[in-house]
């Protein structure tokens, strides 16, 4: 089974690869829906089961375009409507595990490569001190104890994969992509923009997407509705210290307390609450701001020229060190 029969007579795939933090759930949960001319053939569940996951040697196709079909039959049971339609996969775990550097990034996209070649990719990148913070929230959210020292600093990186910087130089991603589907098949776009210029933002995507309609869409875009809310740094050093002496997880084998779905919703909703006076948190802000700025230095300046040249995007317009 090929995508390729099963996406007959519709418009051409849109490849959504990420990154994390980067309006992904946005565009998942509010404009790659039906309504606005869009269906999630593969949504982020469905590429993790099916694309991600699977061991290194019983990858295949048909588990995909299974659930493709299955999705089409679902959303899009009329088939006069699907020529109007743009099918989409998206997951922001495809540009690789973002705790462990990326390890997987390469083969996510030659395995997506394998399952849409006639798709084109979108890929939307964040200043790198920006999405670090962001993406800082969400491990300790999911149970990692480490300080941002520890973390930005690995013990034995050559025994398992951890984070690295390499997941943060955008430039490689976006070659390899384009190695795969062609220079006019990938479409890079900042984050900042659509934070500054939403509309200018979506008007390249949906014109890149093949929506006629963009203006129309764009005007009932809940375009100032954030998906997920900012962690205080000080609530997130107390989460910190819970997982690394209660939580038992991938992160932290010791702890006392398995993890459960339901504890990582407490974490989620305790997370949003600060009962601190907010200079405090200030204090934390600049200790973070201060370690992070101090590693970065001068470890992006040469991926985001390249990432200019690759695309034509004015990176220092939006902040990134160059």
């Amino acid at each position: 089974m090929e995508s390729r029969e099963i996406l007959q007579g519709m418009k051409q795939p849109l490849i959504h690869v990420g990154y994390p933090k980067s309006l992904s759930s946005w565009m998942q949960k509010l404009l790659f829906v039906p309504e606005n001319g869009f269906c999630k053939v593969l949504d982020p569940l469905a590429a993790q089961l099916f694309v991600i996951d699977p061991p290194p040697f019983n990858y295949s196709n048909d588990a995909s375009c299974q659930y493709m079909q299955q999705q089409l039959d679902k959303y899009l049971p009329d088939a006069a409507k699907r020529a109007d339609t743009v099918p989409v996969i998206t997951s922001e775990a495809l540009v690789g595990h973002t705790y462990c550097g990326g390890y997987n990034a390469k083969t996510n996209a030659d395995r997506v490569y394998q399952l849409c070649p006639q798709g084109r990719v979108l890929i939307v990148v964040r200043e790198q001190r920006s999405l670090m913070r962001s993406l800082y929230k969400t491990f300790i959210t999911w149970g990692m104890p480490h300080s941002i020292d520890r973390l930005l600093n690995p013990v034995d990186a050559n025994l398992s994969p951890q984070f690295n910087l390499d997941f943060m130089r955008f430039d490689s991603l976006v070659s390899y992509y384009r190695s795969l589907y062609g220079d006019d098949q990938v479409l890079v776009l900042p984050y900042e923009m659509f934070v500054t210029e939403p509309t200018v933002f979506l008007e390249r995507l949906l014109h890149y997407a093949g929506v006629s309609n963009a203006a129309e869409l764009i005007g009932k875009l809940p375009l100032t509705r954030r998906m997920n809310r900012n962690q205080t740094l000080l609530n997130l050093m107390i989460q910190r210290w819970l997982n690394a002496v209660f939580l038992s997880g991938p992160f932290n084998y010791a702890g006392l307390f398995p993890s459960t779905e339901e504890r990582l919703k407490q974490r989620i909703r305790r997370s949003k609450k600060n009962p601190f006076p907010a200079f405090l948190d200030n204090c934390f802000e600049k200790q973070f701001a201060s370690k992070v700025n101090k590693a970065f230095a001068g470890q992006f300046e040469q991926s985001n020229r390249q990432l200019v040249d690759l695309t034509g995007l004015d990176l220092a317009r939006y902040g990134y060190a160059l």
